[in-house]
């Protein structure tokens, strides 16, 4: 695709080289011009030094005629002489990163099979096009296939991937990436270039009927290969997430494969099978509704690599499917499965415990409970401050009393989760000075009052009315398990005089009546992102409008102007400054009763793996265990025979320099103390304090 605009240090570098011909002549006026070329990295004086001395007609040629610079398109660069392409990757701003913050554990050893468990088969193996958009093939592709970059997991920090060094330029739009010499695919071929270009012409392909994927990489050209493993990637846009998108979220695929199908034949040809990929794990085998089998490469270019030290452990990932929720319990306490997550509150405390399995009891089987930063999204009851009440924000803030989490979370929860008081929590975004609203019916009836809802002016049937209007109002329910919470906030609504009717509606019913901002308050909850975006649901533009993020209808002039500022802070730390104001401004807007949320993740695995002291990677859930933990055959041998011989072995984590001893005790028929289930190693290590959590 031809570029609207070229690279303005490319323009500005290859003018230098190109006008030095004209200067031979002169010998000061060449000096004048090469030290100029010289600055350009460094200076961005030199760009209007150069163009003052290029207008100045100093380069007149013999007959009066002259030379400004060559325009460059980015079309023309595979046009471009050896000599031009040298003087162009000279003139770039080349960064790398060899600081990388890595968590592999040293201890960990290769080999064994991890049996894993998932609920559903996907529609699809492949990364991309129709039906594809799965957790599931997240995971697939984020194991056999890589990115130009990646992120540093405490800084966030650009590091090197498939690309060893990369430059932005001026415009910040444009974007270079050299993709390292080591780099090879599965099959043995190397990658370049001409992957990341095909992998951009296969998503941007409509045959694919993947509109989010057309439309997304359709905001950049068409990448252009300066050489075999340079290449030029050029955003449509000016955004910061332009070069993190193309950089650190796009797997690439192998060019030499993909350039002899089409999007149709793709579709066809890698429904239930992946192609050769360049990650540490490649598909060997898969059967529709029951499995999935990947295989570590041996020859993965990286493996030698320091930063993945103790990454990528297991030689099989068997994934095996089981749709039915009690089977896939019975096929873990069979040992069929090596690990599983408990979702249920109720069966970590009632169901998966000591007094009812022996092989918890025994040690066999481990629990734990681990706390990480993976951001976890909002939920809780939303506002529509279109309508009244809830146009003013005295009826929300008492609203926020009535809703009695407390309660909620102590006689249904069993104390498992943590109260939401921000709209970005368990991440660095996070406003620590956020408003806390707890349950307070007094404070309630106080800003009721305020609001003209007078408990004075009950009707006979004991309910608020103001302006002769009773204070009733519906809220829909989606599954009929979730009336045991409402019934609670129904009751603590009723003792101060408002009517809460609870509707059983389909989801499709909620969601149109929501689209149609036809409703009064909402059951609302929404996943988090490492990276957030407030302009699609808190800009003021969207407010009046049907069928977007904005549901609320909030407006406000200070969050617009950060939310029009927001795609140009390139700086990590202003972002994060961004959204804290934001999250400030709205969590003392009160667009919701926030609910609540789990900061921790929980696991049942049998004991026979190692696994690095914070069990979990830090933004990540349970899907980190493929990538850092690892089978140990000397565990794996204490199981069987503990087992066998109806043997204990220690239960809870322990430190390494006392292990022996606790197995010594246990093996003596010693009582011995269990070692720890709550595993806090991240907010020990790295506390979540603001922009410091970042940087």
């Amino acid at each position: 695709m031809k570029s609207s605009r070229f690279l303005f240090v490319m323009v500005l570098s290859l003018t230098a080289f190109s006008f030095e011909a004209y200067a031979q002549s002169n010998d000061e006026l060449l000096k004048e011009i090469r030290e100029i070329k010289n600055s350009v990295k460094e200076n961005t004086q030199a760009v209007k030094e150069l163009n003052q001395l290029i207008k100045s007609g100093k380069f007149a040629v013999g007959g009066g005629g002259s030379a400004g610079p060559t325009e460059v398109s980015a079309e023309s660069v595979e046009t471009m002489s050896q000599a031009d392409k040298d003087a162009l990757i000279k003139s770039l701003k080349w960064q790398t990163n060899d600081n990388i913050t890595a968590f592999g554990d040293p201890r960990a050893k290769k080999g064994g099979v991890l049996k894993c468990v998932e609920t559903s088969f996907p529609p699809t193996l492949r990364i991309t096009g129709k039906n594809s958009n799965s957790s599931f093939n997240s995971t697939l592709s984020g194991l056999c296939y890589e990115t130009l970059l990646d992120l540093d997991p405490i800084s966030y920090d650009y590091a090197p991937n498939l690309a060893k060094r990369w430059a932005v330029a001026d415009d910040k739009q444009t974007f270079f990436f050299e993709i390292d010499e080591r780099a090879k695919w599965s099959d043995g071929k190397p990658v370049c270039s001409n992957d990341v270009i095909q992998t951009w012409k296969l998503y941007t392909d409509p045959d694919i009927e993947d509109p989010f994927s057309v439309d997304f990489y359709g905001k950049y050209e068409c990448p252009v290969a300066v050489t075999d493993r340079i290449v030029m990637v050029k955003s449509k846009q000016l955004n910061w997430r332009a070069f993190m998108s193309i950089g650190c979220g796009t797997q690439i695929l192998p060019g030499h494969i993909l350039e002899k199908i089409d999007g149709k034949k793709y579709l066809e040809e890698y429904q239930f099978k992946m192609m050769e990929g360049s990650g540490p794990y490649t598909y060997e085998s898969s059967k529709v509704n029951e499995e999935v089998v990947l295989v570590r490469r041996d020859d993965w270019w990286q493996k030698d690599f320091p930063k993945n030290k103790g990454y990528y452990n297991f030689d099989k990932l068997d994934f095996i499917f089981v749709t039915d929720e009690n089977l896939k319990n019975e096929k873990f306490k069979k040992g069929e499965l090596d690990w599983m997550m408990v979702n249920v509150a109720r069966e970590w405390h009632q169901v998966f415990v000591p007094a009812k399995m022996t092989a918890i009891a025994n040690g066999w089987i481990q629990r734990r409970k681990v706390y990480t930063h993976r951001p976890v999204g909002t939920s809780g009851i939303a506002f529509n401050l279109r309508k009244p009440p809830f146009d003013d924000i005295r009826v929300r803030k008492a609203f926020a009393h009535l809703y009695n989490r407390e309660k909620m979370m102590d006689k249904l929860f069993f104390n498992e989760y943590e109260f939401l008081d921000s709209h970005y929590p368990n991440s660095p975004y996070e406003n620590p000075n956020n408003p806390k609203m707890r349950f307070d019916p007094d404070k309630a009836v106080e800003l009721l009052e305020e609001a003209g809802w007078l408990q004075a002016n009950r009707d006979s049937d004991g309910w608020l009315v103001k302006d002769g209007k009773r204070f009733e109002l519906n809220l829909n329910l989606t599954d009929k398990g979730s009336e045991r919470i409402y019934t609670i906030f129904q009751e603590d609504l009723k003792d101060v005089g408002i009517k809460l009717n609870l509707k059983l509606v389909t989801w499709a019913t909620d969601i149109k009546e929501v689209g149609e901002r036809n409703f009064l308050i909402s059951s609302r909850a929404y996943t988090g992102l490492t990276f957030p975006n407030p302009e699609s649901s808190l800009h003021s533009k969207f407010a009046d409008k049907p069928d977007n993020n904005n549901i609320w209808g909030f407006k406000n002039a200070r969050v617009d102007e950060i939310c029009d500022k927001y795609p140009l802070m390139f700086d990590v730390n202003d972002r994060i400054a961004a959204i804290r104001e934001i999250d400030g401004i709205i969590c003392n807007e009160h667009l919701y009763a926030l609910g609540w949320y789990a900061a921790h993740t929980r696991l049942l695995y049998w004991d026979k793996f190692g696994m690095p002291d914070y069990v979990l990677a830090k933004t990540s859930d349970d899907s980190s265990i493929l990538s850092t933990w690892w089978y140990d055959p000397d565990k794996d041998k204490e199981l069987t025979e503990a087992k066998k011989n109806g043997k204990k072995l220690p239960v809870g984590w322990y430190p390494e320099d006392k292990l022996e001893e606790v197995k010594k005790k246990i093996a003596k028929g010693e009582i011995v103390e269990p070692g720890k289930e709550n595993i806090k190693w991240w907010d020990e290590h790295y506390p979540r304090n603001g922009a410091e959590a970042v940087k």
